[in-house]
């Protein structure tokens, strides 16, 4: 159970009855969670959040009278503090950028869905919806590693790690950078990417996320930090400079095409949980490139651990999100624990850092 053996209380909001109804089944359905109310549209949710203050609220985009960015713009929520905000969103380009600007704008997660007439994807649509509730029922807990009071206190000092592991120096120019984030990325992207771009090599990016919703990320960071950002194509060469998502629902591993050129291998197969996985495109990484880097970022589970031990055994460093600025700290957390962390920063910090190792200047 949660915090005080008390079910996290979820409000439902969504112009369809259809879809209300449906949410309701699932959240009713799961141990720990419990429906505490619904609102049709988004001037109806933002009085109902203050008057009632729900842990968690399921947020459509699309709604009259207030749509669900207008809703959060209002409330200005805070990640890791109650209410937590999921969108629920449609699977389509508009809709994930408007997805994009809800995370932005203090939401944690979203659940994609096809359509508004997507019944045959409710068993899907459900599986989604209980992982992220799962993960907003982790961060109000404090749990996934560590415990954490909340409301989170402000950010600590961005500090070393305890002990860099054995036999890694940050002496070299890098060839490449590798990044992996999954829940709370897209927001910290673009902290970690403004200090460091225009980056003097390749960035690649594995970032936890469905298609075409990396298309619109892409989209999203060339804006925000006003350097090239493309989403990663199979077989072609990376370019210096430039920042490559690698797509949803594909894994990405480095290849070498000829000396000093590097390209991405796209494929759709694989036990992976994560598509993007970061383990793969870390372990790809040590094997075929010169001096890599790799970064971890937030996200739940433990994804990039096991790719960051393969990049220190080639004495690569790899440098670590601190978990206290994290949205989510588990995937920092299990590299910190393992001792595989060359140095723990926030993530700006870490953007000059990497800047630093590539000999970019102000």
């Amino acid at each position: 159970m949660t915090r005080n053996d008390q079910p996290r209380r979820v409000l439902i909001v969504d112009d369809s009855a259809f879809m209300r109804a449906s949410l309701r089944h699932i959240v009713g359905a799961l141990p720990g969670f419990t429906v505490a109310g619904e609102a049709k549209d988004g001037r109806e949710a933002v009085e109902v959040i203050r008057r009632d203050r729900p842990d968690i609220v399921t947020l459509d985009i699309d709604m009259p009278l207030l749509d669900g960015i207008g809703v959060l713009r209002e409330l200005r929520p805070v990640p890791g503090t109650a209410p937590l905000f999921i969108m629920v969103s449609a699977f389509t380009t508009a809709g994930a950028d408007l997805t994009l600007t809800a995370l932005g704008c203090g939401a944690i997660d979203f659940v994609p869905k096809a359509s508004e007439h997507f019944r045959t994807d409710l068993a899907q649509v459900g599986d989604l919806l209980r992982s992220k509730l799962a993960i907003a029922g982790a961060v109000l807990a404090g749990q996934d590693g560590r415990s954490r009071p909340l409301p989170v206190a402000a950010p600590r000092p961005s500090r070393p790690a305890a002990a860099p592991p054995a036999g890694v120096t940050t002496a070299g120019v890098p060839d490449v950078v590798v990044v992996a984030c999954s829940t709370g990325g897209p927001q910290t992207l673009p902290e970690l990417l403004r200090p460091l771009c225009p980056c003097p090599v390749p960035v690649v990016v594995a970032q936890h996320i469905p298609p075409v919703f990396s298309r619109s990320l892409a989209a999203s960071l060339a804006v925000s930090v006003e350097c090239p950002v493309v989403e990663a194509e199979d077989g072609k060469p990376l370019a210096a400079g430039t920042v490559h998502v690698l797509p949803g629902g594909f894994n990405g591993e480095l290849v070498r095409l000829r000396p000093g050129v590097l390209a991405v291998r796209l494929t759709e197969g694989g036990a992976a949980l994560h598509r993007p996985n970061a383990d793969i495109l870390f372990r790809s990484a040590a094997l075929t490139a010169r001096r890599p880097v790799g970064i971890i970022l937030t996200g739940m589970g433990c994804d990039g651990t096991e790719g960051a031990r393969a990049l220190v055994q080639r004495g690569c460093p790899v440098l670590v999100q601190d978990p206290a600025t994290a949205v989510i700290w588990g995937m920092p957390r299990a590299a910190i624990d393992a001792g595989l962390a060359s140095e723990v920063l926030d993530p700006a910090a870490i953007g000059r850092r990497v800047a630093l190792m590539t000999g970019r200047r102000e």
